[in-house]
């Protein structure tokens, strides 16, 4: 997924006092629209050194791969040589992947900073704690952190079958999708998923399991995906037509044919692992069929009975004979023999 940088890593701690090096990044908007280079290297970020403004108009942001990143607040166009204004959305899929990332969660901090300029409680104008990174209102000491939106990525799951959705009326709709929605108040995530699930496709859910999470900059969500199995047998699906426009069930087999996901987001993590059979039910599945006596190669099984080694070892032991052999059918067309020697 589009956080997964490793070995290099965003830290994301406040600075206190930072001010930018010559050789800083800065990040620059204007409205969506990131000012960056992009050519046959990839992405890149104008430096320090290419900006007039004093070191006071630059907010720290976080560092990465050892080089700092600042936020220049100014919405007005520069013109920099070599570099123009790309949408924030193209940063999905762009490489390096590290700076794709740097670029959504840039995104993030600068939609906060955009939309916490008035304290909402006495309508004051707020101004940066000095000891973190914080919105503070001078008059009647109200703190503004940081947005973040939690929401849930859901996989419904029937057998081999997978619930996949596509919006309504919201960008993205032409992608393909798994049933997501908001978090509310006084509400857990597994109940988000159950209240999401009806809500959307009016299916109840059971055995939910917890995937992982990603953090999202371009809307300011944290995403936390999870697994689930149809309740019941009847798979009818009710769409909610204000937020999906479709949704249907579709099959492994299908999915693993037609389905190329970008590796980016987390629905299109989930939807591979489905395809490639690693849901956590699959996995269940063949785990239990190894213990009894299942060995498994790909998506062919090769069925054999549990072997009693005691009975096997004593006939070897009473036998003044060869050893005996024991064949077990594969598939119904080949053999598998396993033979026991006597040890000398």
């Amino acid at each position: 997924m589009i956080q997964d940088i490793e070995p290099k890593h965003l830290y994301n701690e406040w600075k206190k006092n930072a001010v930018p090096k010559k050789s800083s990044a800065v990040v620059q908007f204007r409205g969506q629209d990131l000012l960056c280079r992009i050519d046959d290297n990839g992405l890149k970020f104008p430096s320090r050194a290419q900006f007039t403004e004093p070191d006071e108009a630059f907010t720290y942001l976080f560092e990465l791969d050892g080089r700092e990143y600042y936020l220049l607040f100014d919405e007005n166009e520069r013109a920099l040589d070599g570099y123009s204004y790309r949408n924030i959305g193209l940063f999905r899929t762009e490489k390096p992947k590290e700076l794709a990332y740097a670029a959504v969660s840039a995104w993030h901090l600068c939609s906060w900073y955009r939309d916490a300029r008035y304290c909402g409680r006495c309508g004051e104008k707020l101004v940066h704690d000095g000891n973190e990174r914080m919105m503070r209102c001078p008059k009647c000491g109200n703190m503004i952190f940081p947005r973040i939106n939690p929401s849930v990525i859901v996989a419904v799951t029937h057998g081999d079958y997978l619930l996949l959705t596509k919006y309504a009326n919201r960008p993205g709709a032409q992608r393909t999708a798994l049933v997501a929605g908001f978090t509310e108040f006084a509400e857990s995530f597994e109940q988000t998923v159950h209240r999401e699930v009806m809500e959307e496709v009016g299916l109840k859910v059971k055995d939910l399991r917890y995937y992982r999470c990603q953090p999202w900059g371009i809307s300011g969500n944290i995403m936390m995906g999870y697994w689930c199995r149809l309740d019941g047998d009847d798979d009818t699906i009710h769409l909610d037509n204000f937020e999906l426009a479709d949704g249907a069930w579709v099959s492994r087999e299908e999915l693993r044919e037609n389905y190329t996901g970008n590796g980016i987001a987390l629905t299109s993590e989930m939807i591979a692992e489905f395809a490639a059979g690693r849901d956590p039910y699959s996995l269940e599945k063949n785990k239990r069929k190894r213990k009894s006596g299942c060995l498994c190669r790909d998506s062919r099984f090769f069925h054999m009975k549990p072997i009693d080694s005691r009975r096997m070892l004593s006939h070897c032991a009473s036998s003044r004979n060869s050893p005996p052999s024991y064949s077990y059918s594969v598939h119904g067309s080949h053999q598998l023999t396993l033979s026991l020697t006597k040890a000398k």
